[in-house]
């Protein structure tokens, strides 16, 4: 044995046999790799596609690891890191390429990439931005053999106004199927100006990208009932209704909850619709549960009207009241 080798082993024992005295495994075993310039084991997570793997090693380097667990690029693939080196809890994604087809200039190529966006494979491949683009949205997401059209273009400004979409509000209605939406008032459509680009290729435009929108006016949502109650403002009740005016039978026309009664304010019974509750009813509009009254029982409601008149004519009737949760 040589002496060199001989005083390294000497060395080692002494290590084995101080860390034995201390009774300590842990410690002997730091003691050994320490010495020896060994690499305690790390764990590391590898993510090839919707393949995990997780692996407790020594290896140096990235791609040890990947080697050691048979995970081989072949040569457009990637991956990338989440730290610079090896360490405790380090990540690994392999990034495998897909060919895609660029068509430009009347010519077709074929590319294996492993960008994840239209506009990030046309960057790769040289073009400039400025003069040439995808018809296809530069955002799209890259899938395997997809074709990518790269044109010429110029590009403008358009301003215009158009109405929005209009927004119901829904409510629950217990006779409905679940699929089941009916449309009881229509809403009235916002209006915005949207500011548009335009990219003209051959004299035609062949995109549009809203670059910028204000809204001018806000609409008025509709009223929907539906079968499903998730997302729903409120239910649907059906009940019997009656109109009374404030001065009826020589009242003050102060309601039970304090209020001045008029035009919006209802009579309920509390244990059916709790005072203070919101409701929208069908050709009289929106009110609040305030008041109650001594034949409003159940599913009874009472519509305060601005004149005698207007009770007449309303006179007794089966509705549907929109009570808010």
């Amino acid at each position: 044995m040589k002496p060199s080798t001989m005083n390294k082993a000497k060395k080692v024992l002494a290590c084995i046999l101080a860390a034995a005295a201390l009774g300590s495994q842990v410690d002997l075993a730091a003691a050994s790799l320490d010495f020896l310039g060994a690499s305690p084991a790390k764990t590391v997570t590898v993510y090839d596609g919707a393949h995990k793997q997780v692996i407790s090693t020594a290896a140096s380097n990235f791609k040890n690891v990947l080697s050691d667990l048979n995970v081989s690029l072949k040569a457009y693939d990637t991956f990338w890191t989440s730290t610079k080196e090896v360490s405790d809890g380090a990540v690994i994604v392999v990034e495998r390429a897909v060919p895609v087809s660029i068509i430009a200039n009347g010519k077709k190529k074929v590319v294996y990439t492993t960008q994840q966006t239209v506009q990030g494979v046309v960057n790769d491949a040289g073009f400039d931005w400025k003069k040439m683009m995808p018809i296809e949205d530069g955002l799209m997401q890259v899938k395997e053999g997809m074709q990518i059209h790269v044109v010429p273009y110029t590009a403008r400004k358009v301003f215009r106004k158009e109405a929005m979409p209009i927004h119901y509000n829904k409510w629950y209605d217990g006779s409905l199927g679940e699929d089941q939406e009916v449309v009881v008032q229509e809403g009235i459509p916002g209006e915005r100006e949207v500011e548009i680009d335009e990219f003209i290729s051959g004299g035609k435009v062949v995109k549009t990208v809203i670059a910028h929108a204000k809204v001018l006016s806000d609409g008025t949502p509709g009223i929907m009932k539906t079968g499903k109650a998730e997302g729903t403002m409120g239910w649907v009740a059906n009940m019997h209704a009656s109109a009374y005016h404030p001065s009826d039978g020589g009242g003050s026309g102060i309601t039970a909850t304090g209020t001045q009664a008029g035009h919006g304010t209802v009579a309920v019974d509390p244990s059916v619709i709790p005072l203070g509750t919101n409701v929208f009813i069908p050709n009289y509009g929106h009110a609040v549960a305030a008041d109650t009254g001594g034949a409003i029982v159940g599913n009874r409601i009472d519509l305060c009207m601005e004149s005698f008149e207007d009770c007449y004519n309303f006179g007794r009737q089966n509705i549907e009241v929109f009570v808010n949760y």
